[in-house]
């Protein structure tokens, strides 16, 4: 069933140009007639930015925030955040991780202190013009680093980079 729309449309000299009357906004040219080209509303106010916790839920600036959401093995805690802007979002506070030793059940949680980086961009599913950062960086800032290990040679060798990138839900 079709619903039919009021649209206010002026037509310069066979110039297009873009008309809002009736909630609906057309576009309209010479020789065509204007609701043949209705487009969907613009959203108004700038996108909200946020980043999905482990649910899926978009949250804004939390405090804490779980990497590794399958065995909550990676996080952040004590998160102060210093910018949130639609090309990124930074902010300091704790890593921890599980070293799983001897094994993931009985491991130790281990902290470091780190700098937070929240960039990329991507659509909120159900949210029109909302934006959800998609990745993660994280800059360790104090003497100590979380081993990250790797195959080399055909060893399995302990490295401790500066910074470690993951994806964010």
């Amino acid at each position: 069933m079709m619903m039919k729309t009021r649209v206010a449309a002026v037509i310069f000299a066979g110039a297009g140009f873009l008309a809002v009357g009736g909630g609906t906004a057309a576009l309209a040219s010479s020789g065509m007639p204007a609701a043949s080209y209705t487009v969907a509303k613009a959203t108004a106010g700038p996108a909200k930015y946020v980043v999905l916790n482990c649910a899926f839920k978009a949250v804004v600036r939390p405090g804490t925030y779980t990497i590794a959401c399958a065995d909550a093995g990676t996080g952040l805690q004590d998160l102060h955040w210093t910018s949130w802007t639609p090309h990124l979002a930074s902010a300091y506070g704790i890593f921890w991780e599980n070293d799983c030793r001897p094994n993931c059940a009985e491991g130790h949680i281990r902290y470091y202190q780190s700098r937070e980086v929240l960039w990329g961009s991507a659509s909120v599913k159900g949210h029109p013009g909302w934006r959800r950062y998609t990745r993660l960086t994280v800059i360790f800032t104090g003497k100590r680093r979380p081993p990250v290990y790797v195959l080399r040679h055909g060893r399995v060798v302990a490295t401790y980079p500066l910074t470690q990138t993951f994806p964010a839900s």
